[in-house]
């Protein structure tokens, strides 16, 4: 975590130089990169990691955040500097240039990125967003052809976090206007390293060079491989049919994956895994039961079973590679006790019908708990098994990634569920701000004095003090039980061992950049 005086003007002389060094090898190649479902590719309607994978290679945004640390580091802007606590101001490269050949840009007739494009890209994203929200922004103006100004009305800290600014992309606006909405979701283009060549919703999508890019682009295309089972992906990358998993979904294969010598695994962050609750939906609108059902399964023994030594026990949502410490507090809050369970569930008028679930006015306590393919299956299947035994009519609902997604942006059927997994610094606001309802808070959870909390913090520039109101707004969300913290789970790409200067996603997957250029070996 950054404090805001810790970024006044990042300059990139030795970043240049990185990346000059890096072009003297050229590798060439199609890097293959497994994905699960990919329906749409604007970047500001969605929420799902394989879309964001796939049109990272179309867009270019302000900043990416260092392989190294998480710090935002320049990329389509140069620098940047607060000269005062609500004012931003970014100085932005000269010679980026809007993808041509396409149905907007004839060939050779490419227009240079300006800021009346940042001005453009960001209020579009404030207004268009299904899944991220930049926080409070007062106005965002372009000073000069090559000077974007965000001004806040209040300090922010966070608004060079991974789900805010470093989700914005440069796009023109003519694309929106000829395209559509819809044709400009399957017919992207930006100022990126790579030109979209072909794209068929979960069958087919390639990219390729784009020979015009600010930044030596050593790869001839990227190519994303339709393989939706992860276990499948494995062995497909095993096979030598793909180069890349970008994020190892079944985490349980990690261990026998890095005894393989012609692979390599690539930590980098990692993630939240919760199930959440729908607190719109009845019965799950009432704590009693909500707390029952957290109190009716073994979260420990599942954890063990499938996910360590590659994650641990989590009690809140927020992880310590936010920089943000673990809260030693909420363990209290989480306990296994059957009977408990029972007591609370009977306290609101269930009873145990004669095949032996809780049922209430005839009507048996039963639900879908819906998720997606990898790792997590194996620890829900444990858990949905022990909310049996205990009386609960729960299964399980395997899901599509992008069908998971919309229906638990929409509340679809959802009462308890598989939850997101944001694992960034602003990843709790994202998730349970009242403000992001019908976006990332998929719970429906309103608490105002949650929400003041958490509108402090965003204004407190001072981390120590930061940190104790996240601490505080997780543990009154942690108390109504608006989510049950399952655990967290280390991050990892799996990669061919001929793939060079791989990075691993976070805020997007970055293939060309003044910190690498990914190549493929022969």
């Amino acid at each position: 975590m950054k404090n805001t005086s810790a970024l006044k003007v990042l300059g990139v002389t030795a970043l240049l130089a990185i990346a000059a060094s890096s072009a003297l090898a050229q590798g060439g190649g199609t890097l293959r990169i497994a994905y699960a479902a990919i329906q749409q590719l604007d970047p500001y309607k969605t929420a799902s990691n394989d879309e964001i994978h796939a049109f990272s290679q179309v867009f270019d945004p302000l900043f990416i955040l260092s392989r190294e640390d998480f710090s935002p580091v320049p990329h389509a802007a140069t620098s940047w500097e607060n000269p005062d606590d609500l004012t931003w101001v970014f100085h932005l490269r000269e010679g980026v240039y809007f993808q041509d050949g396409n149905d907007v840009f004839a060939e050779g007739e490419a227009r240079e990125v300006t800021a009346e494009d940042w001005v453009y890209s960001i209020n579009r994203f404030i207004n268009e967003s299904t899944a991220f929200a930049m926080g409070d922004i007062e106005s965002v103006e372009a000073l000069d052809r090559y000077t974007l100004q965000i001004t806040t009305p209040e300090p922010d800290p966070f608004l060079m976090d991974g789900n805010r600014l470093a989700r914005v992309v440069a796009i023109p606006h003519e694309a929106i206007e000829v395209l559509g909405e819809d044709g400009f979701a399957q017919r992207p283009f930006g100022s990126g390293p790579f030109k979209l060549t072909d794209f068929r919703p979960n069958q087919s999508l390639r990219f390729e060079r784009n020979e015009d890019y600010w930044l030596p682009v050593q790869l001839d295309a990227v190519e994303f491989v339709f393989i939706p089972d992860p276990t499948v992906q494995t062995i497909a990358l095993e096979a030598d049919e793909i180069d890349v998993i970008p994020y190892l979904l079944n985490i349980d294969e990690a261990d026998w994956l890095m005894e393989n010598p012609d692979v390599e695994l690539h930590g980098r962050g990692g993630s939240w895994r919760g199930l959440g609750f729908n607190l719109s939906t009845a019965p799950f609108d009432e704590f009693e039961v909500r707390d029952a059902i957290s109190m009716a399964m073994d979260i420990d023994s599942a954890v063990a079973a499938v996910v360590e030594p590659f994650g641990f026990r989590a009690y809140g949502q927020v992880p310590d590679w936010t920089g943000f410490a673990l809260d030693p507090e909420l363990e209290s809050y989480w306990t296994y006790d059957p009977e408990a369970a029972a007591a609370q569930l009977e306290s609101v008028g269930f009873a145990k019908n004669a095949n032996g679930i809780y049922e209430r006015d005839g009507v048996p306590l039963s639900f879908s708990v819906k998720v997606v393919a990898g790792s997590p299956v194996r620890v829900l299947t444990i858990l949905v098994t022990q909310l049996q035994a205990f009386g609960i009519n729960a299964e399980l609902l395997l899901q599509d990634t992008a069908v998971w997604a919309d229906d638990l942006v929409a509340g679809n059927n959802t009462g308890l569920f598989f939850d997101f997994s944001y694992a960034g610094v602003t990843g709790l606001w994202s998730l349970f701000h009242s403000s992001n309802i019908g976006m990332s808070n998929t719970h429906f959870y309103s608490n105002p004095e949650v929400d003041a909390i958490f509108d402090e913090a965003s204004y407190t520039v001072d981390f120590e003090a930061r940190q104790e109101l996240w601490h505080q707004a997780q543990r009154l969300i942690m108390a109504d039980r608006a989510a049950i913290p399952l655990y967290f789970e280390n991050g990892f790409s799996v990669v061919s061992s001929s793939v060079v200067d791989w990075v691993g996603p976070w805020a997007g997957l970055n293939l060309v950049t003044l910190e690498n250029s990914t190549y493929k070996e022969d």
